[in-house]
């Protein structure tokens, strides 16, 4: 594997680059703010901006320190055409054994059915098997989040299975449902 860490990618309509100090107010206020998309998170309580440092321990000098690591992959998801940050894509749990990665993403409600993370999904997916060398990418979703795995599939992960009972977010204990794409099939 060639990990690259946390570089630019592009699609016709976002730009997925590092995060930056100043986007905290932007993330916080498009996306984490929102019940509707928090709830689908584990991500600590964020009831303000300041909570994001403190209970979320994120946009801390220590979360923005894992970009010096090879193997982080943390972007901010921005319109390409305002760079207005709307949302946050990424790759978790690199395994160098298995050459696989996790990816998780959130993306503010106004946001929502406008195929934005799907463009940014595939675009991920490419950077992983063409850039990276992963042999395997998976995703999952609560199943009470049916859009998400709509989402997956328009990006090319197949379904895999429903785990009963196998995740917990901030909504509550939920059966997850698992997406996966080989490196095999994806050059097919």
């Amino acid at each position: 594997m060639n990990h690259k860490g946390t570089v630019t990618l592009e699609t016709d309509r976002l730009l997925l680059r590092r995060f930056q100090r100043e986007d905290l107010e932007q993330i916080y206020y498009n996306c984490w703010s929102e019940r509707e998309v928090w709830g689908w998170t584990n991500y600590a309580s964020m009831n303000c901006v300041e909570e994001v440092l403190t209970n979320a321990n994120m946009f801390t000098d220590n979360w923005f320190g894992a970009y010096e690591r090879g193997n982080r992959y943390s972007w901010a998801v921005c319109l390409k055409e305002t760079g207005e940050v709307i949302g946050r894509y990424f790759g978790m749990h690199p395994d160098e054994e298995l050459r696989q990665v996790e990816l998780a993403c959130e993306i503010g409600r106004k946001w929502w059915n406008q195929g934005l993370m799907t463009e940014a999904t595939r675009e991920v997916i490419r950077f992983f098997f063409e850039e990276v060398g992963m042999n395997r990418i998976y995703a999952w979703h609560a199943s009470g989040n049916p859009a998400s795995g709509r989402m997956q599939e328009k990006a090319g992960l197949l379904y895999e299975g429903t785990l009963r009972q196998a995740g917990k977010c901030n909504n509550g204990i939920f059966d997850k449902v698992v997406y996966a794409l080989l490196a095999e099939d994806y050059f097919a």
